[in-house]
């Protein structure tokens, strides 16, 4: 693939992956073939991200809405103790705890972005994560588009500094603690498709990228 066809790639896995872990609405996700589409892509990036991607089209076709709102409030929301916190400071910090200093440097990092913080959610919850790198890469390849190098080189910097340091370094365990946490097929497959995406993403897009 050129450059603007990976940036459009991963763009667009990033944006699907986010989709994923909001709340679930099953028949919207149908709707748009979201896990078709996260296949699709993934297929010509990360063989094995692609697999996981198409066993969550089969999970979720198995699904009923209730259960998967059931199992993803379980995982992700309460109101007891969350079995998978999606908080990268939970991981990130020796103390474990939800709004963290870590959470303040994410906040920063939008900011410094030209991003406004909404209060639904902690500013380092996955799902805004993955969906402020689908932002960097939208603005990076608009500004290829346009000639823009400058403006090109500051969103390349800027997605590999926030990937690397602060999505990356918890995706592994974040992962690992959901498909231990669920029986939940689609749930199990998602968190081993972001795994697998997040590797693929460091090997042929940041290592490349610092070896350029």
């Amino acid at each position: 693939m050129s450059q603007l066809e990976t940036l459009a790639t991963v763009e667009s896995c990033f944006r699907l992956l986010s989709a994923c872990f909001y709340e679930p609405e099953k028949d919207l996700f149908l709707e748009q073939s979201v896990c078709e589409n996260l296949n699709r892509l993934l297929s010509s990036f990360s063989s094995e991200a692609a697999a996981h991607a198409q066993r969550m089209a089969v999970e979720l076709s198995n699904q009923e809405q209730q259960q998967l709102a059931l199992d993803h409030s379980a995982l992700f929301i309460g109101p007891f103790e969350l079995i998978a916190p999606p908080y990268g400071s939970v991981y990130l910090e020796k103390k474990r705890e939800v709004m963290g200093e870590t959470t303040l440097e994410v906040i920063k990092f939008y900011q410094d972005a030209g991003l406004q913080v909404e209060e639904r959610e902690p500013a380092d919850h996955i799902a805004i994560e993955l969906e402020f790198m689908s932002f960097l890469h939208s603005r990076e390849t608009a500004a290829l588009h346009d000639g823009s190098t400058e403006e090109a080189d500051r969103y390349r910097y800027l997605r590999r500094k926030f990937f690397s340091s602060w999505l990356y370094p918890w995706v592994a365990e974040f992962s690992r603690t959901i498909g231990e946490g669920t029986d939940n097929g689609f749930y199990q497959a998602l968190a081993e498709c972001l795994a697998a995406f997040s590797e693929a993403y460091q090997q042929r897009v940041v290592e490349f990228d610092a070896s350029a």
